[in-house]
């Protein structure tokens, strides 16, 4: 008997991936399960990041914004988009007069690149990279443009590169920061040596395998399909309602847990590669309600301590009785107290505030 087994890739937790700053290779997986008959074999998605469970664990979802295209009106609402958009305000206010203490308060949570709160808009599909990994991967739109541009040439030259049998690779380049990153996406070639011509490059040919088909997913006996490393790509993140998620905004990890941890059918996988970049401009909702652009140093200021008025009370004019002559009370030595502490100030009383209870004095 050989002590030799065979490799295995994966098993049933997916695995996600990101363009970085140079080149990333992939094969792009052809449409499977439920979307072989469609063809569809990439899907865009707009995910919240910021939300977390009473345990820690960040919970991502997709908005639930509903936006008329020929109206350009929103006719269902994304209240944690309005959370995003309001403190946003915050923070271009706060920079135009130069409350740095706010500032300091504001870009962890929101405007910066690692900040708690963001809407991520991308391409997903399901992917193989050269060295066998299975896994979702997540593209700007610019560089889906560039990819789409890629695959009409091959089509054009007769070439279906999301085949099962004449699947090719593609070449990912992102260099830039912010609305300066470039993508650009080539076709993958292996280099082999040709005899009486030396080396040669030509497209790697990929063909998917048995054993690749069954590392994506299986039919059922009724039909339906169950996906391992793959993912389903019309449903790959959970999509709470407005209601719903107007609820996450306004009580945090105690919605969390009801609307994502408490409901059948378990926890959907959570997109743990981070943003993608910074390289696009945040779609922006129309005007925030009054209440949520708030100024922050408005909220968190602290009152100075105020003298009570009593009420009057009314007594019967009536002559006081002559008080009875009494032997002298003794005088207590006098007893030293510290001075009243100094009132924080604005600046003081923001920086000490945990993110909720800045958020709560917002109105957000």
């Amino acid at each position: 008997m050989s002590v030799f087994g065979k490799a295995k890739f994966g098993g049933n937790k997916r695995t996600w991936f990101k363009l970085k700053d140079g080149d990333s290779t992939f094969r792009i997986l052809p449409p499977m399960g439920d979307a072989a008959k469609d063809g569809r074999w990439s899907a865009y998605y707009k995910i919240h990041y910021g939300y977390k469970n009473s345990s820690g664990q960040m919970r991502t979802f997709e908005s639930p914004e509903v936006r008329n295209r020929k109206t350009k009106m929103i006719e269902v609402q994304d209240a944690a988009l309005d959370r995003i958009n309001a403190l946003k305000a915050q923070l271009d206010k706060a920079k135009e007069q130069k409350n740095e203490e706010l500032i300091k308060k504001l870009l962890p949570l929101v405007g910066g690149k690692k900040s708690r709160f963001n809407l991520d808009s991308n391409h997903y599909m399901n992917v193989i990279d050269l060295q066998g990994n299975i896994g979702i991967l997540k593209i700007r739109h610019r560089a889906k443009l560039a990819l789409d541009a890629q695959i009409k040439k091959l089509r054009d030259a007769g070439i279906e590169p999301l085949d099962p049998e004449t699947g090719r690779f593609f070449t990912f380049s992102r260099s830039g920061n912010g609305m300066d990153t470039v993508y650009q996406v080539s076709v993958y070639k292996e280099k082999i040596t040709v005899k009486d011509v030396g080396e040669v490059e030509r497209d790697y040919v990929h063909v998917i395998t048995p054993d690749i088909a069954r590392r994506c997913l299986v039919e059922n006996q009724d039909g339906t399909f169950t996906y391992k490393e793959a993912g389903r790509l019309d449903s790959l993140f959970k999509r709470p309602t407005a209601e719903e998620v107007l609820r996450i905004v306004q009580e945090g990890e105690k919605a969390v847990d009801e609307i994502f941890d408490s409901k059948s059918g378990g926890v959907q996988d959570q997109d743990d590669s981070g943003l993608e970049g910074e390289d696009e401009v945040q779609e922006t909702a129309p005007a925030v309600s009054a209440e949520a652009s708030r100024l922050a140093a408005a909220a968190a200021q602290t009152t100075a301590p105020t003298s009570v008025a009593t009420p009057e009370t009314s007594v019967a004019a009536t002559p006081a009785p002559a008080p009875q002559q009494a032997a002298p009370a003794p005088v207590p030595a006098p007893v030293k107290t510290a001075p009243p502490a100094a009132p924080k100030t604005t600046a003081q009383a923001v920086s000490e505030q945990t993110d909720e209870e800045f958020l709560r004095n917002l109105g957000l």
